[in-house]
């Protein structure tokens, strides 16, 4: 038996923490630092979830939820994929059974299957050695001033990863030219037609240079009964040079190039917002953009990491590679990266060579997996934003971290 791996990630988000959860029950000695002070938020946007990406849970008998819940049913099940015109009129529906969940409530379930003394808030990376003796391969230095020393260092620490750095230290991050206007509604305040519409559908828009979808996702209280959901809308909008700089710049002045958070927004963005959903939505999509008094913003972007290994450090999810949202695997590609890496450990050979040969296949095989996959969702994104070529019903929209469907 090889004796454990100390394990550093750095990065307790989605990714991380999956990465955290299996890799501890494989019986390495993992330990998660996330840069945040306190518990991670996704301030209600909803996820598509992929069965890679529930696979935990249910492959410990439960569905997708916390340990607190007996693993209760916290992702729902919707039946179609239904495409509406201007006028709410439903022009095309096909059965799906897309599962959707609100991205806190898979945070919070991960969180708690990894014992709380292996997760530690307050740790931004600041600096990363290795190469050292064989009691300290990688040394990490933090801001705060702590260090930690590991056989393996995991950078799952985001797009902005400052171990990337050090792994794969020329990408670029690439603006796509539009961005995601997103918010939740619950589902109790919406008017029957919006909420029947909605009960049991994922629901589109296809515009012009544009497109909008909504769906319905746990409630606050996680509860996916109906009348106690929330629906979650996402609306491409293309923003380019001064505009996007514009929008990104908060209403304290503060600019923040990948992300608006709830609440920050200008107003006079709000407004314009809610007048585009006046002239343009259907009255379903209508009616949730403009019962979001704080809708939040996500810049969409191209990046891809030539390499995920270097030494003896490792990047995974999106440190690794961003893809654009349309293929709805982002998430599920950060735990596809996780369960690939546990298999590649788990049947490493007990030396140094061993361990090498290990991240070597495993970096092969999802170099491959991200870079499919982003390719297919750029394709579609400029379908939908550039081309207007995206078309009702065309079933390679189909989300997918393998293909449509898949």
């Amino acid at each position: 038996m090889n004796p454990p791996l100390r394990i550093g990630i750095a990065g307790g988000s989605i990714g991380g923490l999956t990465t955290a959860v299996l890799l501890h029950e494989l019986g390495e000695d993992v330990q998660v630092f996330e840069r945040s002070l306190s518990a991670l938020d996704g301030r209600g946007a909803g996820i598509v979830v992929l069965p890679i990406t529930e696979r935990y849970f249910v492959e410990r008998g439960g569905g997708l939820g916390s340990s607190d819940r007996e693993a209760s049913e916290v992702a729902l099940t919707l039946t179609n994929w239904s495409y509406i015109d201007r006028a709410g009129t439903i022009i095309d529906a096909s059965p799906t059974y897309n599962r959707f969940t609100a991205w806190n409530t898979l945070y919070r379930a991960l969180l708690d299957a990894l014992p709380q003394d292996r997760y530690h808030l307050g740790h931004q990376v600041e600096r990363v050695e290795q190469g050292g003796d064989d009691e300290e391969p990688v040394r990490v230095s933090f801001t705060n001033g702590d260090e930690y020393s590991c056989d393996l260092l995991i950078g799952a620490d985001g797009m902005g990863s400052t171990v990337r750095e050090i792994v794969s230290p020329e990408t670029t991050t690439v603006y796509a030219g539009y961005v995601a206007y997103r918010g939740t509604i619950l589902e109790r305040d919406l008017h029957e037609s919006t909420a029947e519409i909605l009960d049991d559908a994922m629901v589109y828009q296809v515009l012009d240079d544009s497109h909008i979808l909504a769906y319905a996702i746990p409630g606050p209280d996680d509860s996916i009964e109906r009348g106690e959901r929330a629906v979650n809308f996402v609306w491409y909008r293309n923003v380019e040079g001064t505009d996007f700089d514009d929008l990104m710049t908060d209403r304290h002045g503060d600019v923040r190039p990948t992300t608006m958070p709830p609440g920050l927004l200008q107003d006079r963005f709000v407004d314009e917002l809610h007048s585009a959903a006046r002239t343009g939505l259907a009255p379903q999509l209508r009616e949730l953009v403009l019962g979001c008094a704080e809708p939040f913003i996500q810049a969409i972007f191209d990046m891809a990491a030539e390499r995920f290994v270097h030494d003896r450090i490792v990047l995974l999810g999106d440190a690794a590679t961003v893809m654009r949202p349309h293929v709805a695997a982002g998430t599920a590609k950060a735990c596809a990266d996780a369960w690939a890496l546990r298999d590649h450990l788990r049947d490493r050979g007990i030396d140094d060579v061993g361990l090498r040969t290990a991240l070597s296949a495993w970096e092969a095989q999802q170099l491959g997996v991200a870079r499919s996959a982003a390719e297919r969702s750029r394709s579609m994104g400029e379908a939908a934003q550039t081309l207007g070529t995206m078309a009702p019903g065309d079933p390679s929209w189909r989300f997918g971290l393998f293909g449509p469907g898949n």
